[in-house]
């Protein structure tokens, strides 16, 4: 990643505008021509635009790549940095240098900007490149909004401040004015900007409002996911869950089918992140039976269990970093952006958010009704009750997605059945443990090691699975019996 500063005026341009010589400043060179492509990015509040900083990938002209500019020590400068253009989505080092502006925003996609550009350099007598002095018409699209204008641009090469004033009374005595605007960027994202600002009650912004948290997660996140940083792995697979759950609960506010393939493709990379996250915590539950069973029995196969799972969680982590450096989590990754910038939204989503987002919540309620019946049936089957745990957690991550619409209300239900979800979590943490225990047992008997161990360690899961299920079953009852309950709410 390449750094420099920039130090550049702006001027306005009037239609049919010209430069005027500026020979009497410098030798003017010949004109070379561009045509520029850029795409900048920003939170969708624009958070980046109110701290003027950019961050834009561009292609024409001789620096194609992605751009961040910062405020310098001056008006006129900027520290600006440079990143290969392969990049299809913002260099995660860019996101890491501005994460105190965006503090855990998404970046996404705001404006499109088509410049063709024509370019001169400004020489000295000896031939040294001062500055190289641009005229631009550009073609701008932010949001609904397209703006188009021309403008002139003067940025210093080897030349210094003095230079660039003396460049700036010329262009002014010939009428050229100082542009009002800092930058194109904050010229095509103004109209955008009041729109963001603008209240709106809608179901649809509070939808996407929820979603945003979560793709601003797993963007902040996805270095420290690579690198298995502490907690990493979990939160990134929370916030994969809560979108999944957002776009299955609220897919009413989206057009029929326009969000089913993101809803999969969320669910493959949850599996991956899964996978590690599990065997993570499957270490920390049996480390801790282990360290309560008594010697010597306990220590003798301590080594052999807790080096088993380490190399289990090895495993399915290099699985899960493999998998982001691929094209399908590149893909997904620009799908949630454009989910946030271009939704195919509903007729519903323009309906204010407190009168039809809880009867959908409502409905998913119901889905874990129908699941308990079916389970309470057959109540020693797990697997049913786990079906309602997963159920659970989409009324869960509803009502998270409601704290902004109705508050206390939701807050109320999130935290009972969030209760659900933790106790039934703890029963399915228990299967797999005693399933993964009687794996190990098979194998390390075999090698000589006692049997014991392992059926205290199972004998501990059995019991804790039992209170467990209590717990839940206790909660879910609690949950259900909420009046007034999503189901309560309606037109």
């Amino acid at each position: 990643m390449a750094a420099q500063v920039e130090h550049e005026r702006k001027f306005a341009l009037a239609e049919g505008q010209d430069l005027p010589d500026l020979s009497a400043v410098a030798t003017v060179g010949p004109a070379s021509e561009f045509r520029l492509v850029a795409t900048y990015y920003d939170t969708p509040d624009f958070r980046l635009a109110r701290a003027r900083k950019v961050m834009r990938r561009r292609t024409g002209g001789n620096d194609d790549g992605w751009h961040l500019k910062l405020p310098g020590s001056a008006p006129d400068q900027r520290s600006e940095l440079h990143a290969p253009v392969e990049y299809r989505r913002p260099p995660q080092q860019f996101r890491e240098l501005v994460a105190h502006t965006l503090v855990g925003a998404p970046l996404v996609p705001v404006a499109d900007l088509r410049t063709h550009r024509t370019e001169r350099r400004l020489s000295g007598p000896d031939g040294t490149v001062l500055a190289v002095i641009c005229t631009d018409r550009v073609d701008a699209r932010a949001g609904s909004h397209r703006q188009r204008w021309r403008e002139a641009e003067v940025e210093l090469v080897h030349g210094d401040a003095a230079f660039l004033d003396r460049v700036t009374h010329a262009l002014q005595a010939a009428g050229v004015a100082l542009s009002d605007s800092p930058s194109k960027a904050g010229q095509a994202l103004a109209p955008a900007m009041a729109d963001a600002a603008a209240t709106d009650d809608s179901a649809g912004r509070a939808v996407l409002a929820y979603v945003g948290v979560q793709v601003g997660v797993l963007q902040a996140l996805e270095s420290a996911v690579r690198l298995d940083g502490h907690d990493a792995v979990h939160r990134s697979r929370v916030a994969t869950r809560r979108l999944r759950s957002a776009l299955r609960t609220f897919a009413d506010l989206f057009t029929a089918g326009s969000v089913t393939h993101l809803r999969n493709e969320l669910r493959w990379h949850a599996r991956l992140l899964g996978g590690a996250r599990d065997s993570e915590v499957l270490r920390e539950r049996l480390t801790a039976a282990l360290a309560e069973l008594p010697e010597p029995a306990g220590h003798a196969v301590v080594g052999r269990v807790t080096s088993a799972l380490a190399d289990a969680h090895a495993i399915a982590h290099a699985r899960l970093v493999e998998s982001m450096a691929g094209h399908r989590y590149e893909e997904l990754q620009l799908g949630l952006e454009q989910l946030l910038v271009a939704p195919r939204l509903g007729s519903s989503a323009a309906e204010p958010a407190v009168r039809v987002m809880p009867p959908m919540l409502g409905g998913a309620v119901g889905r874990v009704r129908k699941l308990a019946r079916r389970a309470a049936s057959r109540p020693d089957d797990l697997t049913r009750w786990h079906e309602v745990r997963k159920a659970a957690k989409s009324v869960r991550y509803g009502a998270e997605a409601l704290l902004g619409v109705l508050g206390g209300t939701a807050e109320e239900w999130r935290a009972h059945w969030e209760q659900v979800t933790e106790g039934f979590g703890a029963v399915q943490d228990c299967v797999v443990a005693a399933q993964v225990i009687e794996e190990l047992a098979s194998h390390t008997v075999v090698e000589g090691l006692p049997r014991e161990p392992f059926d205290a360690l199972l004998a501990h899961q059995d019991a804790a699975r039992t209170d467990a299920m209590a717990q839940g079953r206790r909660a879910l009852a609690a949950a259900m019996g909420l009046e007034p309950g999503p189901e309560s709410f309606g037109p």
